[in-house]
């Protein structure tokens, strides 16, 4: 019995907070008698504070003519209708064929993976310091990087790798970022 009186009580005070809510927020809206809005006339606005703190509904809206339904009356359970056909292909007047496009050499592909980043003089032998992935290697002039490449020769600017056969060179300039943390060069006899 007790707890039926206290859900009652609850009940009640919440309506009441409800009608109480209800009846303030009804008593600060201005009273608005208007003409119907005509069709074609933009509707006066009212004051920035009423207009923000209820939205309204355009109704002129509703009252646009509507478009026709279109002639063809569509099925919509019907299977869809089959693709367009492709655009024709331009047809190529006969003459030279262009040639295709060579695939790209691996050895050269390979070497866009490596960056020079310094050299080391120390009496007659040069070893430049090449970067590979994470790795830093260093190669005196004639020696093998990584089976691949043989170094030809290093200069301050570049360096100049042959394949182990001596048919295919690259040169690598020296890199931009290694260039403000190179490795401090050891002062070698003048050239």
């Amino acid at each position: 019995m007790r707890s039926t009186r206290t859900k009652f009580l609850v009940l009640a005070a919440l309506v009441g907070v409800w009608v109480l809510i209800f009846g303030l927020r009804r008593s600060d809206e201005p009273v608005r008698t208007s003409a119907p809005p005509q069709a074609g006339a933009r509707p006066a606005r009212t004051s920035a504070s009423s207009s923000a703190a209820t939205p309204r509904l355009k109704a002129e809206l509703a009252n646009l003519p509507r478009a026709p339904y279109p002639s063809e009356v569509q099925n919509i359970f019907s299977p869809p209708p089959p693709p367009l056909p492709p655009p024709p292909q331009a047809v190529r007047p006969p003459g030279p064929a262009q040639p295709a496009v060579p695939p790209p050499d691996p050895f050269q592909e390979e070497a866009k993976q490596l960056r020079y980043v310094g050299f080391l003089r120390s009496g007659n032998v040069l070893t430049a310091f090449i970067v590979q992935g994470q790795e830093i290697h260093s190669v005196p002039v004639g020696d093998l990087l990584g089976g691949r490449f043989r170094v030809a020769e290093v200069q301050e600017e570049s360096v100049l790798l042959a394949s182990p056969a001596g048919d295919k060179q690259v040169r690598l300039e020296l890199s931009a970022v290694a260039a403000a943390t190179a490795v401090p060069r050891v002062p070698g006899p003048p050239r």
